[in-house]
Order: C-alpha cells, then structure tokens, then sequence
C-alpha cells in the first residue's frame, strides 16, 4: 500500500486534545471552591429562613422567643458564625466544630443531673425575701437549693441541609465547569 492510493487519519491531534482535557479535568479545585460556597449560602440560608423545611418553633412561653427577635439556633450567632467551608481537588465541606451543634442538627435528648447550688437574694427589712435572684455582689441573703434531674428534648433542626434546589443549582455549576472546561480545550 506504500505505492498506492490511500486515506490515512492520524489521530494524534486528537491524543494531545484529549490529554490536554483530561491534564484540565483533572484540576477541580475551582470547582470545589464553587460547591463549597454555594453549600456555604445553603447553610447561611436555612439559619436566615429558620429552616428549609421550616424548624419546629419555640415553645410559646419561651423566653428567648420574645427576646432578640426570637430567632431559632440564634441566641447567640455562635453556632452560625461557626460555619467553615473547607474544599480541595477532590472535595467540598461545609461544617462546624461547635460541641453542640449535632444535637441541634438530629434533634434528641439531654440528660440534666440532680445538682445543688447557692442562690442570692436581697433580703427587705421587714425580714421577708423575694422571688427574684439578685448578684452575689448586691444580695444580703443566700439560700442553697437542690434541682431534680430532667431531660430536654430537642427537636431536629438541620442547618446542614442542602434542599432540592440547592442541589439542582450546584449540578448546573458543574455542567457549566465542565462545559467550559472542554470549550477552552477547543
């Protein structure tokens, strides 16, 4: 056939093509960093919304229902203020490191021990004490008390939740890293 008429294909553009799309396939930092994010607004979401599906509310009477807006896993903003996107080649985290996060996240219960301890009042001049607690500092009258043991239950309230849109927007982000990862490759 070296004599005659022939149609030959080389396929080494191709090869190189294809090594040069693997060579930035294979460098998914970027991305990362972009799922990272957007499972970093997720969590930022699910604490402004009080939840996607909506957490179980406060009890009525609760206390911190009527202070600081009343806003759930919020008394504070440590817990929120915890959250840590972490992402390298191979893979995206958002977390915390807050002792007491899982029991908000899975919900269950906590068991209070019996306990004694001093509590402070200011004593009036006619002899008789209040119901109301006052600082070590400014109180004239202490008394020991003994509280039972009783259990809380906590209700799940998962911050770490991505809902369906959340990940249906973090599929396109890939499609799109990928599209133009094999435009660039063009």
């Amino acid at each position: 056939m070296s004599n005659g008429l022939v149609i030959k294909y080389d396929i080494s553009d191709f090869e190189r093509s294809l090594g040069e799309l693997i060579n930035r396939l294979e460098h998914r930092e970027p991305l990362m960093r972009e799922l990272a994010a957007a499972m970093g607004d997720a969590v930022e979401e699910n604490f402004k919304s009080e939840g996607r599906p909506a957490w179980m509310g406060w009890k009525s009477n609760s206390y911190w229902a009527k202070r600081r807006g009343g806003k759930i896993l919020q008394k504070s903003g440590r817990l929120a203020s915890s959250i840590t996107q972490q992402n390298d080649n191979d893979s995206a985290t958002v977390g915390t490191n807050v002792a007491y996060a899982r029991i908000h996240q899975e919900g269950g219960t906590i068991n209070i021990p019996s306990r004694s301890q001093r509590a402070y009042y200011r004593q009036r001049k006619d002899g008789s004490v209040g119901h109301r607690f006052s600082k070590k500092s400014r109180a004239n009258f202490s008394q020991w008390h003994t509280l039972p043991a009783y259990k809380i239950d906590m209700p799940a309230r998962p911050f770490l939740h991505l809902t369906e849109q959340d990940i249906s927007g973090m599929e396109d982000s890939i499609e799109t890293y990928f599209q133009r990862v094999i435009d660039t490759s063009r």
